[in-house]
């Protein structure tokens, strides 16, 4: 290998290395503030105040994504039963990632942003659903108005978690060179999941075991943290025999 090329590899690493920083740096800020949330909610259940579980309202001026937010227009979340705590699903039910993610990242809302502000909070009206995926990332510029007001509102560690699946602005973008998608590509319903799809799928791919499974998919939503083992195998599961044709270690069939 000719020195430019070496170095042109060690520079390439190095980038890699310093978003893969940076992607874990927004998701820890992301993971403190669902902790934040999970703890506010079993206080209100215990003095009887919550109605829902994970899918209940936090106070006023409560921060947290997991809010009793419909997805757009009112129409309910597309899997099903979120609004529900993990521990309602009944033995022998089945339990899909995205029903889970529902319960445990963006409840179920397209456009839901950090500490709900969408609703009637900073970014009151946003509508990330209606961007772009270009405008989509500028929105989530870390130097930019929204990331900056979750700095302010988080310690000082910028996060920028957009829509059902609460996807940082760094995660989306590379994501969509990994999937060819054109900036002008709408940021709706449909393109969101597939991002995650793809994201899920990329976690998984190659985890030799349930554990490695399970530590792979909570590595990009660190909301499943708080979902119980057995509840995540099985939706893991059900995702790899639904789009990556196979069980553990299994990839996606070649499009």
């Amino acid at each position: 290998m000719s020195l430019a090329n070496s170095i042109g590899s060690f520079a390439q690493g190095f980038a890699n290395g310093a978003t893969a920083k940076k992607d874990r740096a927004e998701r820890a800020a992301v993971m403190a503030q669902n902790d934040r949330l999970i703890d506010m909610m079993g206080q209100q259940m215990q003095r009887g105040g919550a109605q829902g579980g994970f899918g209940a309202m936090p106070p006023a001026g409560g921060l947290g994504y997991g809010g009793a937010a419909p997805a757009n227009d009112g129409a309910p979340p597309a899997t099903g039963s979120a609004g529900a705590s993990a521990g309602d699903f009944k033995p022998g039910q089945t339990i899909d990632l995205w029903s889970l993610m529902d319960k445990h990242e963006g409840a179920g809302d397209y456009d839901t942003l950090f500490g709900h502000s969408q609703r009637d909070g900073q970014f009151k009206g946003t509508r990330i659903s209606n961007m772009t995926i270009g405008q989509a990332i500028d929105f989530a510029n870390p130097r930019g108005a929204y990331g900056q007001w979750v700095a302010g509102k988080n310690g000082g560690t910028v996060a920028t978690p957009m829509g059902r699946h609460q996807i940082v602005g760094s995660t989306l973008k590379r994501a969509a060179e990994q999937m060819g998608l054109d900036p002008s590509t709408p940021f709706n319903r449909d393109t969101q999941d597939a991002v995650a799809r793809h994201l899920a799928a990329n976690r998984l791919r190659g985890a030799s075991s349930p554990e490695a499974a399970r530590a792979a998919i909570r590595s990009e939503w660190v909301g499943f943290r708080k979902v119980p083992d057995a509840q995540l195998d099985q939706a893991i599961s059900g995702f790899r025999e639904q789009y990556m044709g196979g069980g553990v270690g299994a990839r996606p069939p070649v499009s």
